[in-house]
């Protein structure tokens, strides 16, 4: 390989448990009540400068002396860095930014958190969030140099369950074994 050639795409392992495998909720027919309820988004940003501004204050990191701040997490704290913001609004076409708030809920409170595998050997953290909303919540946290934040994004229902697979370590609800695909209750 050349030193000028670009790195290798680095994706999700193929073949990793899912939340068809686990019998799990289908997310595009998941009942209002296990749903969170909807995060006001925010307005988009003129610019990728004040996008990024934007989605530092949002999550915490409202002074200009703030570079990272933890955040407590069901899966402990995962940190926030002022560098790894520019990553998530790059594409200004999505204009990320205005899912700030959505993507702090879904870190304090997600309704899943899976551990994915990777094909350079590591293992990335996607923290779901269902909401009572079209929009749903996808956080990336790596795992390289403890738990960062690296991307968020929102899509819908069902781009999200294609999300949800590896190990399933954290999921906010108790589900009954051998109830129909997609219906789901709570223990008392």
């Amino acid at each position: 390989m050349s030193p000028y050639s670009a790195s290798p795409k680095i994706t999700e392992k193929k073949g990793q448990s899912t939340w068809l495998d686990l019998q799990l909720p289908d997310l595009r027919t998941l009942d209002r009540a296990w749903r969170a309820p909807t995060v006001e988004e925010l307005i988009a940003a003129d610019n990728h400068l004040v996008a990024v501004d934007l989605v530092a204050y949002h999550l915490g990191l409202n002074t200009s002396s703030m570079y990272s701040r933890g955040i407590d997490t069901p899966l402990g704290v995962v940190q926030i860095r002022h560098s790894c913001i520019a990553h998530i609004v790059e594409k200004r076409q999505d204009a990320r930014e205005r899912f700030a708030r959505v993507a702090l809920d879904t870190l304090t409170g997600p309704f899943e958190v899976w551990r994915v595998a990777y094909s350079n050997d590591t293992h990335r953290l996607a923290f779901i969030g269902a909401y009572e909303s079209k929009r749903q919540m996808l956080v990336i946290v790596t795992l390289e140099q403890g738990k960062l934040l690296w991307n968020f994004m929102q899509c819908d229902a069902k781009a999200l369950n294609k999300r949800r697979h590896g190990e399933l370590l954290y999921q906010r609800y108790e589900f009954l074994p051998g109830k129909e695909k997609g219906h789901c209750e709570q223990w008392p």
